[in-house]
């Protein structure tokens, strides 16, 4: 009786759907099948990226190209709808899209690579590494939440993931100290994105939306609405971010094999002693040094490495 129930409601739906907006038209069907094309090479960019590289190595097809290439097809192909024009016109750009909108999200992006560029996010990593040799390990957490968490609202979700996210993991490797005590609450905390519009495309999409409303949303409502949900988030989310990692991946085990790059900036050595707070291992990391011939175990202990470069390679 339920199946039989959703299928009337569905079939009603789909009626009054059809009176009112008619079936699917040529034009309709041709921009579902370029969005479905689109779909399919951002799944394959990798494969695509590949084949398009430069002599020097450089990638020449990404992400920007994909996703472009199939908007800039419906400037080209005939509308059967409208005759003498394109799918996609540029009077119906300049009229229905919002480039104060477009600015707004690239000038976060610009800010995030000018964080990169100008070295600010190693100078942060650098900083974060020397907390992890003295503050408490749910205090370290709650900070990187927090930095993360209003990052996210002026560079970006994905602005700040990808230049934090590096810049926590060298200061991991720099202390010795488990990547994913520093990684998982700086991801959390990307999601954590209800400050302002610059944060997340659903924000923004929220925002456009809302200019067709007879009141349209404002910075200010944005602000109002999402500080005291942020400051919530962070709150519970920082200790459920350190009672589960510390359950379900051991953030605060020794610094592991898999995090070091054997003979770049790490290097593991068969020395015993302590790697982490209270914990014992017969192996562990050590830290190379810029000449890379001596490098430095968890305890701050220098030793020679030129022994171990043999038996890293077997």
């Amino acid at each position: 009786q339920l199946k039989l129930l959703s299928h009337e409601v569905l079939q009603i739906e789909y009626d009054d759907l059809v009176n009112e907006k008619g079936l699917m038209s040529r034009d309709e069907k041709i921009v579902g099948a370029i969005q479905i094309i689109q779909f399919v090479l951002l799944m394959i960019r990798p494969q695509i990226g590949a084949l398009t590289k430069s002599p020097y190595g450089a990638t020449l097809i990404g992400d920007p190209t994909i996703a472009c290439l199939p908007a800039v097809l419906l400037f080209f192909i005939p509308s059967s709808v409208r005759q003498g024009q394109a799918l996609l016109t540029w009077r119906t750009v300049h009229e229905k899209f919002d480039f104060g909108l477009l600015l707004l999200i690239g000038g976060g992006f610009a800010i995030s690579c000018g964080f990169t560029q100008s070295g600010l996010n190693m100078a942060l990593g650098e900083g974060i590494a020397g907390l992890t040799e003295s503050a408490n390990p749910y205090t370290l957490n709650l900070v990187i939440i927090m930095v993360a968490a209003f990052c996210s609202q002026v560079f970006s979700a994905i602005g700040t993931a990808t230049t934090a996210l590096p810049a926590l993991y060298s200061a991991s490797q720099n202390s010795l100290h488990n990547p994913l005590a520093l990684l998982l609450p700086a991801t959390l905390a990307c999601s954590f994105a209800f400050i302002l519009p610059t944060a997340t495309p659903a924000n923004v999409i929220v925002l456009a939306k809302s200019q067709d409303l007879s009141r349209s949303l404002r910075i200010r409502d944005f602000f109002c609405t999402g500080f005291p949900l942020t400051l919530l988030v962070i709150a519970f989310g920082g200790l459920v971010c350190y009672i589960t990692g510390e359950m379900v991946f051991e953030t605060s085990a020794p610094f592991p094999k898999w995090a070091c790059d054997e003979g770049v900036s790490c290097l593991w050595v068969g020395v015993p002693g302590e790697a982490a707070q209270n914990v014992y291992a017969t192996s562990q990391a050590c830290v190379l040094d810029s000449n890379q011939t001596t490098c430095m175990l968890w305890n701050r202990t220098v030793i020679n490495a030129v022994p171990f470069y043999g038996s890293a390679e077997r």
